[in-house]
């Protein structure tokens, strides 16, 4: 066993285990799994710590227990998983739809910042998209995306305007957290003219990582957004 994974609680070694099926296929979206009796028995591990290990997966959004039904996989292609790292909000609180249109969109070695944000070694390869998304026919944000290419096995050029849950569930990459900063910024002329706002506005800046379920960077974006008719929610526990 690696022997920081040895290090780790035995409920999160048993997590890391179930993951690996969900990720490799095993168990496929919308499927049902084993109760946690069944599984702590085939894992030589107690209810309790089998349990513990269901939350987690149950808090990361990979599994969804029903009562009476059972424990099934959650589809990260639904809405709600797709959504899931967007704080921006309508102003009336509601999520929102957008298009995307994606500007430009190519593979190549990752900068010295690129490697530093992602954890990269010197000769690891990105995807770089840089897009606009609108709603309402109204251009909203502004955002350069970089993916470490290496952790998405069989990635190539078609992604296309991807959502990064959904291209994680293709790719066999489980998503874990989020962070991300918010600062505010003027607007460069570039920026500017795709948003329909004056060059040198005051836009949000946001900052963001997208980790894997084993905490390896997957995604830097950065946005940019007016803040026009939306507002920027998160939920603090």
């Amino acid at each position: 066993m690696d022997e920081r994974l040895s290090k780790q609680p035995l409920y999160c070694q048993v997590a890391n285990v179930l993951v690996e099926r969900i990720a490799r296929g095993i168990w496929k979206p919308g499927t049902s799994i084993p109760n946690e009796v069944d599984l702590a028995r085939e894992m030589g591990v107690s209810t309790g710590t089998m349990r513990k290990a269901l939350n987690r997966l149950e808090s990361n959004h990979l599994i969804v227990r029903q009562q009476g039904r059972g424990t099934y996989v959650e589809d990260q292609t639904k809405l709600n998983h797709l959504q899931r790292f967007d704080p921006l909000r309508h102003a009336s609180g509601i999520a929102i739809t957008s298009i995307g249109k994606v500007i430009a969109q190519e593979f190549g070695p990752a900068t010295e910042i690129e490697r530093v944000q992602l954890s990269l070694e010197a000769d690891e390869t990105v995807l770089r998209t840089t897009r606009i998304r609108t709603h309402m026919g109204r251009p909203y944000i502004y955002e350069t995306a970089v993916i470490a290419a290496s952790r998405f096995p069989g990635l190539n050029g078609d992604t296309g305007d991807y959502v990064l849950a959904a291209l994680g569930q293709k790719h066999g990459v489980i998503l874990g957290q989020a962070v991300e900063q918010l600062t505010l910024c003027e607007s460069t002329k570039e920026v500017a003219s795709a948003l329909d706002v004056a060059a040198g506005a005051i836009l949000v800046k946001l900052d963001r990582i997208i980790s894997a379920f084993a905490s390896e960077p997957l995604e830097w974006r950065i946005g940019f957004c007016p803040l026009r008719d939306e507002k920027y929610v998160v939920t603090i526990a």
